[in-house]
C-alpha cells in the first residue's frame, strides 16, 4: 500500500522540478527568523524549523522558501511528505524550485502513528493551513490563495484538506482557533481516499499493517472510524479543484483509489482531473524495462500548470 521510505520519490522530484525550472538563476540565502528580512530582488529565502504550533504538548515546525521582492501578494504551496504515516520529513520537499516559480513554499509537519493516532495526523495539517492564513501578511501571502501537494500517505491528507474543511471536530488545537483550515488547490499523488467499500480486498499485508498502525485498532473493531477517515466519503460540491496522478502498476496503493475519487469528484461537479501514468509504479517508478508516460517533466508540467490555473 504506502512506502516506508519515500525519500527516493521525493529526490526524483526535486531533480526534476529543478530541471524544468533551470532557468531561473536565482540565489538562497538562509535566515532561522520565522519573520523574513526586508525585500531584496532575485534572492530566494529559506526559513528553517519555523514553529506552526502545538501537536500535542510539543511545537510542530515548517520549512519554508520564497521570493523576495514581490511586488503581489504570494500564493502559497504547503507540501506533504509520505512515508505510511509511520516515516517521512518535513525537511524533504522540493520547496526552493516552487519559490522560484513565484510561490510561498512551505512543508510542514505532522505527528507519525507512532507518536499519536488519527486523527492527529489531519489535525496537524489543518494546522499548518490555518498556521499560513493567519500568518498571510507577515510572509506576504495571499491567504485566498492557498493550495496543497502530497504523495502517498501526504496525498491521502491532502484529499482529507480538499474534503474536510467543515468537519469541525479535526481542526484539532493547535493554535490559531477560529482560522479557516481550507484550501484552494489540490494535487495528489497516488494517495488513498477510501478505507471502507473495498475494505478489506486492497488493504492487505503492509497495507493492513501501515492502517492498523494509523487508526489504532482493526478495521472490524471500528469501522466508523476507518469511514471517516476516507477522503471519499466527504466529497461534496463545492470542494477545491484537484489533479489526482496515480501510477497504473501502483501495487502500494491501487490505482482504484484515484478512479473511485475521480469519479466521485465528477458526480459531484468539482473541477478536477485525472493524470494515469503507464507502467508506473509507487512513486512513479518505471516498471522493469519501461519509461513511464507522461514523462516526470510532463507530469511537473500539469502539476505547475494545474497551480497556475487555480492559485
Amino acid at each position: 500500500m504506502l512506502s516506508l521510505s519515500l525519500r527516493t520519490p521525493v529526490a526524483l522530484l526535486v531533480t526534476l522540478v529543478m530541471s524544468v525550472l533551470a532557468s531561473a538563476q536565482t540565489r538562497a540565502t538562509t535566515t532561522n527568523s520565522a519573520v523574513p528580512p526586508a525585500p531584496s530582488h532575485q534572492e530566494i529565502v529559506t526559513l528553517h524549523d519555523v514553529v506552526i504550533g502545538k501537536g500535542g504538548e510539543r511545537d510542530l515546525h515548517a520549512e519554508a522558501a520564497y521570493p523576495q521582492g514581490a511586488t503581489n501578494l504570494l500564493p502559497a504551496i504547503l507540501f506533504i511528505h509520505g512515508g505510511g504515516w509511520v516515516a517521512g520529513s518535513y525537511k524533504d520537499a522540493p520547496l526552493l524550485p516552487l519559490a522560484e516559480a513565484g510561490y510561498f513554499a512551505a512543508s510542514i509537519e505532522y505527528r507519525l502513528d507512532n507518536e499519536a493516532k488519527w486523527p492527529a495526523q489531519i489535525e496537524d495539517c489543518k494546522l499548518g493551513v490555518r498556521w499560513l492564513r493567519a500568518n498571510a501578511a507577515r510572509y506576504h501571502v495571499d491567504p485566498d490563495h492557498i493550495g496543497v501537494w502530497g504523495e502517498s500517505a501526504g496525498g491521502h491528507l491532502v484529499l482529507c484538506l480538499g474534503t474536510m474543511a467543515d468537519v469541525r471536530e479535526y481542526e484539532g488545537k493547535g493554535g490559531y482557533p477560529g482560522v479557516s483550515s481550507a484550501v484552494q488547490a489540490v494535487v495528489d499523488f497516488y494517495g488513498p481516499s477510501d478505507f471502507t467499500s473495498i475494505w478489506p480486498a486492497t488493504y492487505k499485508g503492509e497495507g493492513a499493517s501501515l492502517l492498523e498502525g494509523l487508526f489504532g485498532v482493526p478495521h472490524e473493531k471500528d469501522p466508523a472510524l476507518w469511514k471517516k477517515a476516507s477522503p471519499l466519503t466527504h466529497v461534496k460540491s463545492g470542494d477545491p479543484p484537484m489533479l489526482l496522478v496515480h501510477g497504473d502498476s501502483d501495487r502500494l496503493v491501487s490505482i482504484n483509489q484515484s478512479l473511485l475519487m475521480d469519479a466521485s469528484l465528477a458526480r459531484s461537479g468539482v473541477p478536477h482531473h485525472l493524470v494515469i501514468v503507464k507502467n508506473a509504479g509507487h512513486g512513479f517508478l518505471p516498471l522493469p524495462g519501461t519509461t513511464i508516460d507522461p514523462s516526470r517533466a510532463q507530469i511537473m508540467d500539469d502539476v505547475l500548470s494545474f497551480f497556475s490555473k487555480w492559485l
